[in-house]
């Protein structure tokens, strides 16, 4: 197992490097003080790639209720397409992202979840992290497992829909790494809670998979994730893309398969907030990153 002398002394070294070159790496970043308020869903509007406007929450909700098993087929077909499946390019990490982003994704990542074990660290501190286990949840090839939680944790379960990328998550992360994780093919919203051990999950890293759920199944899947967190010290972390750059930050934008190839949804912050408000969630850190919004939550009044 991993020593807390050990991860504390990683930790507060990665924090010191993670400060120098953030600048360089991700002028964006910026850690933000927590705020607690209550989103209403007529707040939340946004538009799709058809040219579609939704001045609601609830009216994105009927319309992704309605086309919902028809995205998510061709989001199946769009994973396991011929070459690997996903966003091409020359490797796995590339496939799963888009780009070639994902040690330097991994180095943010990490620095983030430093930062909490600092802050669990203090002696005042009664909420203390715990390493034992760790979910990567929304898996795909092992890209977090391998550059963040294998670091921290003594054992990771991945969760990954796709049986294709689930097998080859093994060969990606290589023997010695494989050895300390189990391997669960299942969509994420449909996780079966009693089929392992709930009561010792001490981290849920959930990451860039929101996108590709409707605003329903990802409540669902925040509560059921949640539900398996150790009370108290138990942390799910959350990264998803956020509007930039031109885009209204203040609005979602769904992709939808008939122009985009696949169905996915980038988020506005406050929309984020909703579906974490209706899950049962606190925010209790957030990062804005360049294209990024990465969140820490735990169970309300755990």
């Amino acid at each position: 197992p991993i020593q807390w002398s050990e991860l504390l002394f990683c930790a507060c070294i990665n924090h010191r490097l993670a400060m120098k070159t953030s600048k360089k790496k991700n002028p964006g970043a910026a850690v933000t003080a927590v705020v607690t308020r209550i989103i209403h869903g007529d707040s939340i509007k946004g538009s799709d790639d058809l040219g579609n406007y939704y001045n609601t929450q609830a009216e994105l909700a009927q319309h992704q209720a309605i086309n919902r098993d028809g995205w998510y087929a061709t989001n199946i077909d769009w994973w396991e397409q011929d070459g690997g499946g996903g966003y091409g390019g020359s490797t796995d990490e590339e496939a799963m992202i888009g780009d070639g982003g994902g040690e330097a994704d991994g180095v943010e990542g990490l620095a983030f979840l430093d930062r909490l074990i600092l802050e669990s660290s203090s002696k005042n501190n009664s909420k203390k992290l715990k390493f034992a286990r760790a979910i990567d949840a929304g898996a795909g090839v092992g890209r977090v497992t391998k550059h963040i939680l294998l670091k921290r944790y003594d054992c990771v379960q991945l969760v990954e829909a796709d049986s294709g990328w689930s097998k080859r998550s093994k060969t990606y992360l290589g023997r010695k790494r494989a050895a300390r994780c189990t391997f669960t093919c299942s969509r994420i919203e449909e996780l079966d809670q009693d089929s392992d051990d709930t009561s010792r999950i001490d981290l849920v890293w959930l990451q860039w998979t929101l996108q590709y759920l409707t605003d329903a199944d990802a409540v669902e899947t925040l509560q059921n994730l949640a539900a398996r967190l150790i009370i108290r010290t138990g942390i799910l972390i959350v990264k998803e893309n956020r509007p930039y750059g031109a885009a209204r930050q203040d609005r979602f934008q769904m992709d939808t398969p008939g122009v985009s190839g696949r169905y996915d949804i980038t988020r506005s912050d406050d929309h984020h907030r909703l579906l974490f408000q209706r899950a049962g969630l606190t925010v209790n850190q957030t990062e804005e990153g360049v294209e990024t919004n990465t969140y820490a939550l735990s169970l309300n009044n755990s």
